[in-house]
């Protein structure tokens, strides 16, 4: 497709275009979204920046233990990749243990957090699946349909064959099922709601797809590693449903404290409520009072 274009006597690469602009929609989405629970804007951008540098960590990780071959037989294959090769669930763990972490600090239901961020993290992964697709990368079997591919030379998909989009067909369902996310969220269910429907219904998704991609990508046994784990994600997607439907996890937006920049607000109209009340009681007693006795003083003199 474009793996890269030139701006500024510069080589851009459109991954990272897209990344950036997935970035910029997930920040949109947590402006957006925020209104449906109780966190500050300081605590939302905190648990951001955790989430992102622990999301890259992670990513770079688990494409280093999938190459872990390369690795070893070549020890400075991690200082060449450091720019490249980073593998989604790397970043989903990643970024969940970032988040973790914050909760752990600022002692905020670890649920409450990844319920928030998670459809932000959905559409930045739609966005960059796009990017994906510029890159060549993360392509699907051969096969002859009416939405087949031809990558050209350059790019990290075959040239001249014609493929199936799986980037394309991820990035749809990923924008799908973002919008339900957020339709999950505002209905404030209680915590663990909105992340156990994504690990469900991502984790499907993700097993399903590995079986028409034809990129290499490590495998466990027979199957992929985005198989072998989207089987736990399912697996923690379920239980965590189970768990809100007995009432195990029953936590809701309502438990979590006000943020703190709205009580000198709500201090603020309470006191301007009690000081009217005065004034009011002022204005009624005053007018009468010189009327009764403007009215006594005749009758005395009568």
């Amino acid at each position: 497709m474009l793996p890269s274009f030139q701006a500024f006597g510069m080589t851009i690469p459109m991954y990272g275009v897209m990344s950036a602009i997935g970035m910029l929609a997930a920040f949109v989405l947590l402006g957006f979204t925020r209104k449906h629970t109780r966190f500050s804007e300081d605590q939302a951008l905190s648990a951001a920046l955790w989430a992102i540098v622990m999301g890259f960590v992670g990513a770079k990780v688990l494409f280093w233990l999938v190459e872990i071959d390369q690795v070893i037989a070549d020890p400075s294959y991690l200082l060449h990749t450091l720019r490249e090769g980073f593998v989604f669930y790397g970043a989903l763990i990643g970024g969940l243990g970032g988040v973790g972490i914050y909760a752990l600090k600022k002692k905020l239901p670890f649920f409450s957090l990844t319920d928030y961020f998670i459809p932000a993290l959905v559409i930045g992964h739609a966005f960059g699946r796009i990017g994906c697709l510029f890159a060549g990368c993360c392509y699907g079997m051969e096969c002859e349909t009416p939405i087949s591919i031809v990558f050209p030379a350059g790019s990290a998909a075959p040239a001249g064959i014609p493929l199936l989009p799986t980037q394309i067909l991820e990035s749809v369902f990923l924008f799908l099922l973002c919008a339900f996310l957020v339709w999950r969220l505002a209905k404030q269910k209680p915590f663990g709601t909105v992340s156990g429907w994504y690990m469900a219904l991502y984790g499907a998704w993700r097993f399903t797809i590995e079986f028409f991609r034809n990129d290499e990508r490590g495998f466990v046994g027979a199957l992929s590693t985005s198989q072998f784990i989207s089987i736990f994600i399912i697996a923690g997607g379920i239980a965590l449903l189970l768990l809100v439907k007995f009432g195990v996890l029953k936590k809701t937006v309502l438990d979590l404290p006000i943020p703190v920049e709205e009580e000198p607000k709500k201090k603020k109209d309470k006191a301007e409520a009690v000081t009217e009340e005065p004034a009011e009681v002022k204005e009624e007693v005053k007018p009468e009072e010189p009327k009764a006795e403007a009215e006594a003083k005749p009758e005395e003199k009568e």
